[in-house]
């Protein structure tokens, strides 16, 4: 892959002379290069000849720029260039030229000059670079990085007291832990040694797998030594944290060394529960049997951490299925612990794993606890829903009141839309078709890009229900319910300061600095509350522009979380196909009908699976776009009479998808065509999924996708039916079935985000 630097230059080499070309490292051609290309856009830009026909500007090329500052760009990819060969004072040169031939980069220039001058160890220049940067408008995205060069060369240059000022300055920009590391050694080195230690622990205990914790630890020893007696202990909240970090991160070895290291120096409540996680730790690192006789025996004064203790052994017994022994327990954390959120920790854990045994008998008192006893919790919103869906499944009398409870209780549930849908389907079996109109139409309305919403639209497709005026009463219901404070959709017009990052971003594109331009657009994505889908568009088309449409897709996800709340109408077309890209799809389509299978359904698969990345390999070792593992892969390919397979095979494209479909074909074949089964079968196994099925019986598909125990799996049917839909509306015809998009006004002023959706992405 060419780097950077090399795609400014042209593919012919001018023969125009540069007055100093001191190094006869591949610089000499690089700058006939980039005079070559500024010549070339300045052509462009200049006016038509009369005997000519107009020469009109390359559409990359922002209106409002002019091509001295693409040029300058160019200076810019130099002096990158030079840096990164560890040519310090040549990269200093060419970002000085290049700041006072562009200005509206010149923070770019000036933050590869401030990383040459402090490799120079010339540290008042250092100072000079980042104060221009601190000073640029926009807001540079280097601010944070450069303050902190700064005061590693104030520290360096013998000017603890400055840096101390600017550390301090710049605080909330410089990325943590990196800021409380910088505040640490500027207090050590102006001979505040409290104050260092404070900040050093910071480091250590709130951030325990960054590389800066080490260098924290170290510093902590020295620190220490000189104080004495003097030295501050560290708060005992800040070592249980460490030992929960640790944990999170799911390095349960380090976290026990530091819960037994902890406990001598803790007091009280602390002691307890460190002694408590000792026993968590051997669980999380898969020692049941060892967790189980610790806690057994461990005896603890104060109440929570007694109460987590018992929640643990639990799941112990769970494990290790002692199932006889877990309603004792359950009933002896009731009586000890009622209202402990240890005990609707337990609830669920307990009534989970009932549901994957298919024993409501055990699983529908525990969910019921759960939601009469921790009303208030937002846990309890998933126990309401599971004990009235099965209400619903079952005909019970309560099941209509339960469903309305359901959302007027927990609007902002992320199963709000199923309730809405089963109330409009309950309210269908009653043959109240008016009040299941009203349903199906507030759900299309308030979720419009989820699975519900698609087989909600399919509902209203019905000749009864479509001839239905929406039910007065039904609306007053619906509208009376607290749902989730909702914005205007947002605009996609760039307002201006996104303006200026776009123009920014598209010089540095130019010069192929993509990692620049990139950074640019995702620095306004976070500091621009009101322009966050605008950037995530912008980086969508970037991507795709270097062949990453999976790069794409992740962009949205990431800048635009809340992307699926808005109808199709509310954002460009484009901006919806690179949010579902269709690449490879000659192969798909082929594939396909060699197989019999929808092509839109093939294509939301592999969206979910692999997001179009042809060589992921995931932790589970599945290959390639529709995530095949190798011995899938080698049985399939005997099929189509290849001996000697290679998993390599699988990450190429067409290989994948021709092995990848033929799979889809025969599991579908298994389950007679039925598409829910055939991606609960895919997702989870068709073990799993034969064993779902019998649990029915269902009366539609929704209620077998809804009874799927493993959150993952439930989801992931949803989920790639909801796709396959869009897809559909994108793709199936010659026009997208999408109505028209009405571009509105860029926002001016500031703006709250809007809250996050619950349409799964």
């Amino acid at each position: 892959m060419r780097s950077n630097w090399e795609r400014i230059i042209p593919d012919r080499w001018s023969s125009v002379n540069f007055r100093r070309l001191r190094r006869p490292s591949g610089l000499r051609f690089l700058l006939p290069g980039l005079f070559a290309l500024f010549c070339a856009l300045n052509a462009h830009a200049a006016p038509a000849s009369p005997a000519k026909k107009p020469v009109h500007k390359a559409k990359a090329v922002p209106k409002a720029q002019s091509p001295k500052a693409v040029g300058a760009a160019g200076l810019i990819a130099v002096a990158q260039h030079e840096l990164d060969q560890g040519n310090p004072s040549a990269a200093a040169e060419y970002a000085a030229a290049a700041t006072t031939q562009a200005p509206i980069l010149a923070d770019y220039a000036q933050n590869i000059r401030a990383q040459a001058e402090y490799g120079l160890k010339n540290y008042d220049e250092v100072n000079k670079s980042a104060t221009k940067i601190f000073d640029h408008t926009p807001v540079s995205p280097f601010v944070g990085s450069v303050a902190a060069l700064a005061v590693r060369a104030d520290l360096d240059g013998d000017n603890p007291k400055q840096a101390l000022e600017l550390v301090r300055k710049y605080f909330e920009k410089i990325p943590q832990p990196q800021a409380d590391l910088l505040l640490a050694r500027c207090f050590e080195a102006t001979g505040d040694l409290a104050q260092a230690a404070e900040y050093y622990q910071r480091v250590y205990y709130d951030y325990p797998t960054a590389k800066e914790a080490t260098d924290a630890a170290n510093a902590l020893v020295t620190v220490q030594q000189k104080l004495g007696d003097a030295y501050p202990p560290p708060m005992p909240s800040a070592m249980l944290g460490r030992a929960e970090k640790l944990i999170d991160a799911k390095n349960p070895a380090a976290a026990r060394v530091e819960l037994a290291a902890a406990i001598p120096k803790l007091g009280g409540v602390q002691r307890d529960l460190a002694r408590v996680r000792l026993g968590e730790v051997d669980y999380q690192a898969g020692h049941t049997e060892a967790a189980f006789q610790y806690l057994t025996a461990l005896k603890v004064d104060e109440s929570e951490a007694d109460a987590e203790r018992l929640a643990y052994l639990i799941r112990c017994i769970r494990k290790m299925d002692r199932h006889g022994d877990v309603k004792p327990m359950l009933n002896h954390l009731e009586q000890q612990h009622a209202t402990s959120p240890w005990r609707l920790d337990a609830l669920i854990f307990v009534a989970d794993q009932a549901r994957v045994d298919n024993d409501p008998s055990t699983y529908l008192p525990l969910y019921n606890a759960c939601a009469t006893t921790f009303s208030s919790d937002p846990r309890s919103a998933w126990c309401h829903w599971r004990v009235t869906f099965e209400s619903y499944r079952k005909d019970d009398t309560d099941a209509y009141d339960l469903l309305r409870d359901q959302l007027d209780k927990y609007p902002d549930s992320p199963d709000a839309n199923n309730a809405l849908y089963f109330l409009g389907r309950l309210e269908e079996r009653k043959e109240d078709f008016a009040s299941a109109r009203a349903c199906y139409d507030e759900l299309v309305e308030l979720f419009p890009n989820t699975y519900f919403a698609v087989i909600s639209r399919e509902r209203l497709k019905d000749p009864k229900v479509s001839a239905a005026t929406a039910s007065a009463a039904m609306l007053e219901f619906l509208h009376s319910v607290n749902w989730p404070p909702r914005n205007e959709f947002p605009s996609f017009l760039p307002a201006e300061e996104a303006e200026k990052r776009l123009n920014r971003a598209q010089l540095l594109q130019l010069t192929g600095l993509n990692e620049f331009a990139e950074g640019e657009l995702k620095f306004g994505a976070r500091n621009d509350e009101d322009q966050d889908n605008v950037y995530a568009y912008e980086l969508a088309k970037m991507a795709v522009a270097r062949n990453a449409p999976d790069q794409a897709v992740r962009y949205i996800k990431a800048y635009a979380p809340d992307y699926l709340y808005m109808p199709l109408d509310q954002a460009p077309l484009l901006f919806w196909q690179l949010a579902f890209p269709i690449p490879f799809r000659a192969s798909i389509e082929q594939q396909s009908r060699e197989q019999g299978l929808d092509p839109f359904l093939v294509a939301a698969l592999i969206r979910q699976e692999s997001e179009f990345n042809p060589k992921v390999i995931s932790r589970a070792n599945a290959y390639g776009l529709m995530q095949l593992l190798p011995s899938t892969g080698k049985q399939l390919a005997r099929h189509f009479g290849t001996r000697r397979f290679s998993s390599s095979e699988l990450l190429i494209a067409d290989r994948n998808i021709q092995l990848g479909a033929l799979y889809f074909r025969d599991l579908l074949n298994s389950y007679n065509g039925q598409t829910e089964l055939t991606l609960a079968s895919y997702n989870a196994g068709p073990g799993r999924a034969n064993l779902w099925r019998n649990w029915g019986p269902y009366r539609e598909p929704a209620e077998f996708i809804e009874t799927v125990p493993f959150h993952e799996t439930r989801g992931y049917i949803q989920i790639v039916l909801r796709n396959a839909d869009v897809y559909r509306r994108l793709y199936a015809g010659t026009v997208p079935d999408v109505p028209v998009y009405h571009p509105k006004p860029a926002p001016k002023g500031k703006h709250k985000k809007r809250p996050s959706a619950h349409a799964r992405a």
